[in-house]
């Protein structure tokens, strides 16, 4: 029994009384019953063809470890450990996670996971990967579990877990290895039929009566041999993609290549029978050693861009220190909740979202946000996942799990922002598949064509043209491109959030920004306040804050840290306040009921329209305070009761870093239309338009005032194709950023905004902006090149091939060297932002 091994993992059977089970008429013997176990479940389950497919023996598997590994399995189950890296819907109609999957050695593999997991119930969508040997799994939670998925793939002899940057890294480590082996295999055997075929081309012309020296049909036989090999073992690569492509009924870019090889190596066989005629044993080991660097080289590529994406994922650390029971121990970042406390050590990275509950300590957020300089956060504070501890040892309060902080959000939004893409994307690879069938319908003519007119021409002129197409650059460099410039601008501290935005990015004539928030920083502070009532500032203050609680406005936050800042003991000063009947208007003011001292009123805090339409007196020796405070680009906001206006206050914003460089910038790129819409009021607008150098300036807007004046303007430039490119950040301008063609924001603006943009800024200011402009048109221009490339190179090689004036030595020369180039194109995204 030495002799024989298992058909299931390829291990030797030993037992003297093997398992043994009937697989498609014939008895099949197994080392173990665990592996026997797997068999059956694979055949029953209708997946008989996975054996017939693969290319390698599966994992052996322990029969006596079957069920407590599925016991294992059911962990997943716990809310507590999904929350960590589950996505689901609002509505709790889906659940969806990435999985990577352990064991998988060819695409057949990844074939029966994915036939697998389509045929359980409540399974409702899967997405396999094969580069990143990962699927992406969408299920109801109401038919089926985590743990039965996790289960079925675990019962056909592989493993699957939650997604993990440092595993993809050991799986891509070892398809490099793959890659190498195949690469060394084919450069080996390679070189021995290029020496035969030298000494042939210069030593083995046919005698008078058309026979070959004997060496030259020994080395003819050996070739044939030679060459088999290196079909069987490297060539499989493309032999085994073109049957799946057959299989699933569509035509990828082997087929051809496959169809090619094929007629070449029959080809060459006959004529090393007959002894007359070409034989193509050069071009074929030619064809798969620079197919293969070729394919290498697209695999590294595809790595780097992977990995550039995991970049964020990776910086968070696996372990922390926990405090519990009196003490502390480490434990996985995973198995964190909210309300844990952990130590962070100097140097050490925030692996979640937390409050700080030590006194103070300065964090770098130079990862998140691109700021060189540390940020000093106090007890109570809010610090993001991501940042780095500088000064001490502190103590954090857990906010979120792993998988809902900052950090591993921007790596989520990132790896997803690649499935938006340009739509001429999506057209080149449709496009691929037919661009598949009409080569091999030249094919076919050229052959027909040539077999009519000069036989023995034929065979070589069909194979040049099977070889030399390239459409590897319509169906794979434009998305290696595309991923390449997400991670770029990650690398940047710009988040993509719908990479399609790049192709109107590139013709947008005109940018809009709101001003509170966006051009400014976002932090204002309250300058002055001016008292027009009887009551003394505090009590005016309390009464502001009370409105605005609860409030996101860069304003509400101004007002209540005035507030506080004045009355240390704030909670007990408003005690003496009840609020009720609270209602925003968005983008004018807050209106509520505060009952004070036994005496109730409505109070009014907005801008001047919002709060005088009830309050009509205001004096005049105020107007000439307000006046001057506007021309130096304050904001006012008014406190009013029903009678009349009782307090104002100046509320001065700084403008965000490196603006006004952006807007020169953007001029000296094409774009010269500026404009600002804002619902403050006009002068205070148009101080800081003047400041910038804009001229077009709309203040005191109501939010569907600033959609309509969009909306009028796009159409108005419809004629010149011109787009608009909006930056917003509050409620109110969620409209408008929907409506506009290309939206920005930053990191701190409200959820609806972040939610209406295509790109979100991390950084405070624009100093990097202007980059990633570059890096987007530079990505945009590079896949237009990639493609045109792919298009121009076919359509001036494929005639030239049909008419002879390719061998197939060429064709296989020009068709690797394009693959190589529309690859090396696309790396240059990846050097720019190295630079």
């Amino acid at each position: 029994m030495k002799d024989h091994t298992c058909f299931h993992c390829g291990l030797p059977v030993t037992d003297k009384k093997p398992a043994t089970l009937i697989v498609d008429g014939t008895q099949q013997l197994f080392c173990c019953h665990g592996c026997k176990t797997v068999c059956e479940f694979i055949i029953d389950s209708g997946n008989a063809d996975y054996y017939k497919h693969r290319d390698s023996s599966a994992r052996t598997f322990d029969e006596s470890e079957l069920p407590r590994l599925l016991d294992n399995l059911k962990l997943y189950d716990k809310e507590e450990i999904q929350r960590e890296f589950i996505r689901s819907h609002r509505d709790g109609d889906w659940n969806e996670a990435w999985l990577i999957l352990d064991e998988i050695r060819c695409a057949a593999c990844m074939w029966l996971n994915e036939r697998t997991l389509n045929s359980l119930e409540g399974v409702l969508e899967v997405q396999m990967d094969y580069t990143g040997q990962q699927a992406r799994v969408r299920w109801d939670p109401e038919k089926i579990k985590l743990s039965e998925i996790l289960s079925a793939i675990t019962n056909i002899g592989y493993y699957a877990h939650p997604f993990d940057p440092s595993q993809r890294e050991s799986l891509n480590t070892e398809q490099k290895q793959r890659s190498v082996h195949r690469i060394i295999f084919a450069l080996i055997l390679g070189m021995l039929v290029m020496q035969s075929s030298i000494g042939a081309y210069f030593y083995g012309e046919a005698d008078a009566q058309g026979n070959y020296p004997l060496w030259m049909t020994i080395s003819r036989w050996a070739n044939v041999f030679v060459c088999l090999s290196i079909l069987a073992y490297p060539g499989q690569l493309f032999f085994r993609n073109a049957w799946r492509d057959l299989k699933n009924r569509t035509l990828g870019m082997d087929v051809p290549i496959v169809i090619g090889l094929t007629a070449a190596w029959t080809g060459s066989l006959y004529s090393t029978i007959t002894g007359s005629g070409e034989v193509y044993f050069e071009s074929i080991a030619m064809f798969v050693i620079f197919l293969l660097v070729a394919r290498h080289i697209e695999l590294r590529s595809r790595i780097t861009a992977t990995a550039l994406l995991d970049r964020t994922a990776k910086i968070i650390p696996q372990t922390v220190t926990l405090i519990a029971d009196g003490g502390h121990k480490e434990v996985a970042a995973i198995e964190l909740k909210r309300g844990d406390r952990i130590l962070v050590s100097p140097g050490e990275t925030l692996a979640v979202d937390g409050i700080l509950r030590s006194s103070s300590s300065s964090f770098d957020e130079s990862l998140l946000s691109g700021e060189s300089l540390p940020v000093t956060y106090k007890e109570g504070d809010h610090v993001p996942g991501g940042a780095i501890n500088v000064d001490q040892v502190i103590e954090v309060e857990v906010l979120a799990g792993k998988a809902d902080s900052l950090l591993n959000e921007i790596h989520q939004l990132t790896q997803r922002s690649v499935s938006f893409r340009p739509r001429y994307i999506d057209i080149a690879e449709n496009v691929a598949g037919v661009f598949v069938a009409a080569i091999l319908s030249i094919a076919m003519l050229t052959y027909l064509f040539w077999y009519w007119t000069d036989p023995e021409l034929a065979l070589s002129h069909t194979i040049a043209v099977l070889i030399v197409t390239c459409p590897c650059a319509l169906a794979l460099a434009a998305p290696v491109s595309l991923t390449l410039g997400a991670a770029g601008l990650n690398k940047l501290h710009i988040l993509p959030v719908r990479m399609s935005a790049i192709e109107k990015l590139a013709h947008v004539d005109t940018i809009v920004f709101d001003k509170t928030g966006t051009l400014t920083s976002g932090k204002p502070v309250v300058d002055n306040i001016h008292i027009l009532g009887d009551s003394d500032k505090s009590v005016y203050l309390n009464i502001a804050a009370l409105l605005e609680q609860g409030s996101h406005h860069p304003f509400a936050k101004a007002i209540c840290e005035a507030a506080s800042s004045m009355n240390p003991d704030a909670k007990l000063t408003k005690a003496a306040f009840e609020i009720d009947q609270s209602r925003q208007y968005p983008g004018q003011g807050i209106e509520a009921s505060i009952r004070h001292q036994g005496d109730e009123k409505c109070w009014r805090l907005g801008n001047e329209k919002f709060t005088l339409s009830k309050a009509k007196h205001i004096p005049d020796s105020i107007n000439a305070v307000i006046t001057k405070a506007r021309e130096q680009g304050q904001s006012i906001l008014y406190l009013a009761d029903d009678k009349a206006v009782q307090a104002i206050f100046t509320i001065t914003d700084p403008l965000r870093n490196h603006v006004e460089q952006f807007i020169i910038q953007a001029r000296e790129s094409g774009i010269y239309n500026f404009v600002i819409l804002s619902g403050d009021s006009q002068r205070s607008v148009a101080a800081i338009a003047e400041r910038l150098g804009i001229d077009e300036v709309h203040g005191d807007l109501l939010p569907d005032e600033k959609l309509q004046w969009l909306i009028d303007y796009q159409q108005h430039r419809r004629e010149t194709d011109g787009k608009v490119l909006m930056f917003g950040d509050g409620i109110n301008d969620a409209p408008t950023l929907a409506a506009a063609d290309v939206s920005m924001t930053f990191s701190g603006a409200t959820d609806l905004a972040k939610n209406q943009c295509d790109f979100i800024m991390l950084g405070k200011g624009y100093e990097l902006l202007a980059s990633g402009f570059q890096l987007m048109r530079k990505t945009r221009k590079i896949i237009l090149q990639n493609l045109g490339w792919a298009i121009g190179y076919n359509i001036l090689v494929i005639p030239a091939a049909v008419m002879g004036y390719v061998s197939p030595w060429m064709a296989a020369i020009g068709m690797s060297l394009s693959s190589l180039l529309v690859i090396a194109n696309s790396l240059r995204i990846n050097k720019q932002t190295a630079d």
